[in-house]
């Protein structure tokens, strides 16, 4: 009499799969243990070759020729599917090394370029600093030593690596030109900035007569003198006078702010003092009319005042003065030589 399963407890029930699933694998493990014989037999009938083999073993042989039939398969399918893919891709690497090639001459375009500009500023600076900075010292200084002549451009190898190589070269010739320019930039600067101080002096500074072109006669120059109003009295002249007519124009030699503007007895008289940039500072004496008031703003060749002979005068005529600070006067005659 058998018993119906739902009569059967779990572990009754899983005690029963277990010993069944047992007697399956045991029937597995007879048939793979189980030998086929295989006969390979001659056209001459003789010498019949015998060979046995378990299932166990053609299970296995043919597991081996299904996965190398299938990497076949996979592999001539990724090939065909992915040609195109590696044909662009070899595309754009020419392309790419094209586009290296061409920012290689420009590199060799740009290293031109600098040397032409180490050569002017080589020259600026003998302008600028009146001395001569060697060529040499200065393509040290910026890296210009040849370098990058010298390299060359790889030589073909596999794409890949040649593409690479070129692509380092070409990054480190350009990290060499900006270096280089930098440095030329910083000498460059200095040289510039040093010929706009000179030209700021330059345009401060007083030029020129007082004035017209060709008006005034100069009547007494800078320096030593015998004083006009005492015999064998000798004095030290600060200016230079011009006589000139009364009334005649008095033009300011550079620009600045007047300083003073006002009559004082004796010495100079009615007069005009105005201060340049840079620490120069301007004295206009004996005026017959003054122009300007203190605080005003002119421009070299602003008119200022007229020749007169006030003050300490033995006649018509401008005392000129050039000062730099407190330092004692200066001869004027160098600055109306500028002009």
């Amino acid at each position: 009499m058998e018993l119906s399963d739902n009569k059967l407890n779990l572990l009754e029930r899983m005690t029963l799969k277990y010993y069944g699933f047992k007697k399956t694998l045991s029937k597995i493990h007879t048939f793979g243990k189980t030998k086929i014989s295989l006969l390979f037999i001659p056209h001459s009938n003789e010498n019949i070759i015998k060979v046995e083999i378990s299932h166990y073993l053609l299970a296995f042989l043919s597991f081996i020729c299904v996965s190398l039939l299938s990497l076949g398969v996979s592999f001539l399918g990724y090939y065909l599917f992915t040609r195109n893919d590696h044909l662009d891709l070899y595309a754009r690497g020419n392309k790419e090394k094209i586009f290296f090639l061409h920012h290689d001459l420009m590199g060799d375009i740009l290293e031109n370029t600098i040397e032409d500009l180490v050569s002017e500023t080589e020259e600026l600076n003998k302008v600028t600093w009146e001395k001569s900075i060697r060529e040499s010292k200065i393509n040290e200084d910026l890296g210009l030593t040849n370098e990058y002549s010298e390299k060359q451009l790889p030589i073909q190898e596999n794409e890949l690596a040649s593409n690479m190589k070129i692509f380092i070269y070409t990054v480190e010739k350009f990290a060499g030109i900006y270096e280089s320019l930098s440095t030329l930039r910083a000498s460059f600067q200095s040289s510039m900035d040093y010929l706009e101080t000179r030209e700021s002096i330059f345009e401060s500074m007083p030029r020129g007569r007082p004035l017209g072109p060709g008006v005034g006669l100069i009547t007494s120059t800078f320096g030593y003198r015998e004083d006009p109003f005492y015999v064998d009295v000798g004095e030290f002249h600060n200016g230079i006078d011009f006589a000139s007519a009364n009334g005649t124009p008095i033009y300011a030699t550079g620009p600045g702010v007047i300083a003073e503007a006002f009559s004082s007895e004796g010495g100079l008289g009615m007069h005009v003092r105005i201060n340049h940039e840079n620490g120069f500072f301007t004295m206009y004496g004996h005026c017959s009319k003054l122009l300007v008031a203190e605080g005003d703003v002119v421009k070299r060749g602003d008119i200022i005042a007229l020749v007169g002979a006030t003050g300490k005068a033995t006649g018509s005529h401008l005392h000129y003065e050039v000062h730099i600070g407190l330092d004692p006067p200066i001869n004027p005659q160098e600055f109306i030589n500028i002009d």
